[in-house]
């Protein structure tokens, strides 16, 4: 029997970093008995190309904004057919996406299907969750929601007011034992989020991650880097807020969001003093007192931990985030720059391939006037033997 390792996030706890390092290092995995399938033939969007969990999490609407239920399951069932192959070949099977975590309240049964699917094509399952300290998590899911599509204007505290954190599961004690009911407490794997906390050679969160499922690190996996996913900070925060409630901004796509993430990397690195939080540290004391037994329960059941402390990082004494117009010139003048460069650099390209494209028309130029001029000649020649059959001279 194959072990499905179904990594289900959550969100803003590295999981897409996790994912890239997995989808590049395919061939390292399979030496040790691992696969990490590839999804691309369900057809979804490119950003769900790594995450090879989505089939499980996937909602599909028709364009009335009805739930196609029948898609939804034809896409699994094409997933469940590819995965039982695999299941023949590899003894460890990884699959990730992070809305799991919460897309799994959308669905009656869940978890009860998911685990009979598996059982069909000879798997069984095994999860595992990353958690991160609430009142962080709070303010990561406002800041997606700001930075990506769906976008909000609302302030944190108005978001907050709304209750537009509804739909993330935050009591982790009542929806892990909602999973364990059917999947077992033993087979959910609880990691937090912390770098304190990491565990395995280097004490990093990929250290971690592969001690958690069983690899080994090796010389042939190829470890990508590049930070992905950064959040937006100081006065970015306000000047997207703004770009979203502007309809003809909406309608471009979200138009500049990377050049905004950009500027807002390099001043974040260069001004490390003028970090903040969107919560008071009175205000983040108080949120966190609704979790304390939950995640006092999910220290001592899931992690064994006498003490019941699941999350070992005090909350920062950090001033609460306030538009800082001291620094605003400074800050839109770097998202200027940003962008002037990006655009830039795509003009450059542009100007590149036109003149490439030039060139290569200047070749085919000269190939048509080589063929014109032998197709003349050759019309010629034939008009010249016509006179001297016509004349006699050819018999």
């Amino acid at each position: 029997m194959a072990t499905v390792y179904l990594c289900i996030g959550t969100q803003k706890t590295g999981t897409t970093s996790l994912q890239r390092f997995m989808a590049m290092n395919k061939e390292a995995l399979r030496k040790q008995g691992f696969c990490y399938p590839g999804m691309d033939f369900l057809g979804f969007e490119s950003i769900y190309n790594k995450r090879n969990g989505h089939f499980l999490a996937y909602l599909s609407f028709n364009e009335e904004r009805v739930r196609n239920r029948e898609e939804e399951r034809k896409k699994r069932e094409e997933a469940y057919s590819m995965l039982a192959q695999a299941a023949k070949e590899y003894p460890n099977i990884v699959l990730s996406d992070e809305v799991i975590w919460y897309q799994c309240k959308k669905y009656k049964n869940f978890w009860q299907e998911v685990v009979e699917e598996f059982k069909k094509i000879n798997c069984e399952v095994k999860v595992v969750v990353y958690l991160r300290r609430q009142d962080l998590v709070l303010q990561s899911l406002w800041n997606q929601r700001v930075k990506r599509k769906p976008c909000i204007t609302q302030t944190f505290d108005e978001w907050l007011q709304e209750n537009g954190h509804k739909w993330f599961p935050l009591d982790y004690y009542g929806h892990l034992m909602k999973i364990a009911k059917v999947v077992g407490k033993e087979n959910i794997f609880v990691r937090v989020f912390e770098k304190g906390q990491f565990e395995g050679a280097e004490n990093s969160l990929l250290s971690d991650y592969m001690q958690t499922i069983g690899l080994q690190m090796t010389d042939e996996f190829i470890i990508d880097k590049q930070e992905v996913n950064f959040a937006l900070s100081g006065n970015f925060i306000m000047m997207k807020q703004i770009m979203n409630s502007m309809p003809e901004y909406l309608e471009m796509d979200n138009f500049m969001w990377e050049e905004l993430v950009s500027a807002s990397v390099c001043q974040a690195s260069q001004n490390k003093h003028e970090k903040t939080s969107m919560l008071s540290y009175e205000e983040g004391q108080l949120f966190m007192q609704q979790f304390e037994e939950g995640n006092r329960r999910v220290a001592q059941e899931f992690l064994g931990r006498e003490d019941g402390v699941l999350f070992r990082e005090p909350i920062p004494n950090l001033p609460k985030w306030r538009v800082n117009e001291e620094t605003m010139n400074r800050d839109m003048l770097t998202f200027l720059v940003e962008m002037f460069c990006k655009y830039e650099n795509e003009i450059r390209e542009l100007n590149t391939r036109i003149e490439d494209l030039e060139k290569e028309m200047g070749i085919v130029g000269r190939e048509q006037k080589k063929l014109a001029n032998r197709s003349g000649l050759v019309s010629k020649g034939y008009r010249k033997v016509k006179r001297m059959i016509k004349n006699g001279a050819l018999q």
